[in-house]
């Protein structure tokens, strides 16, 4: 099944890199992808590729910073928090937006299911939204 804290070492590495196709490797073709905002599930590896790759284009100095991991079979759970500047669109389901110039320090957390073949098949992200919008200053 894999190290699993070796899973969540090589995705914080392949994420603070902006490599997309790096974190992509690391999950299943078939994987599915739970965020807040997002109406659907991004299902498959490319489409996790293309959203991750969009986020880096927004904020081109985005970091992870993971304070806990903690692994239980075929289970990863995460907490942490992303900081960056966005100078670049950001996408939406509206449409691109304007970069607002603003910094973002966002707790978050996520659970990851792992499969046998030590790919990771579920991925449920957890921040809050608000918080991330109110921090681009795109809500009072």
């Amino acid at each position: 099944m894999g190290d699993r804290n070796a899973i969540a070492a090589q995705l914080t590495k392949a994420f603070n890199s902006h490599a997309p196709a790096a974190i992509g490797l690391l999950y299943s073709e078939e994987q599915v992808t739970l965020l807040p905002g997002f109406p659907e599930p991004v299902r498959g590896r490319k489409a996790k590729e293309e959203m991750l790759a969009g986020y880096f284009r927004a904020f081109p100095d985005l970091k992870m910073e993971l304070s806990l991991v903690l692994c239980s079979g075929e289970y990863i759970v995460c907490e942490g928090t992303l900081v960056g500047t966005n100078t670049g669109p950001l996408e939406s389901r509206e449409g691109g937006m304007p970069a607002t110039g603003r910094s973002i320090a966002l707790p978050l957390a996520f659970i990851l299911k792992v499969s046998s073949d030590g790919l990771v098949e579920e991925d449920h992200t957890y921040f809050d939204e608000v918080s991330f919008l109110r921090q681009l200053g795109l809500l009072a």
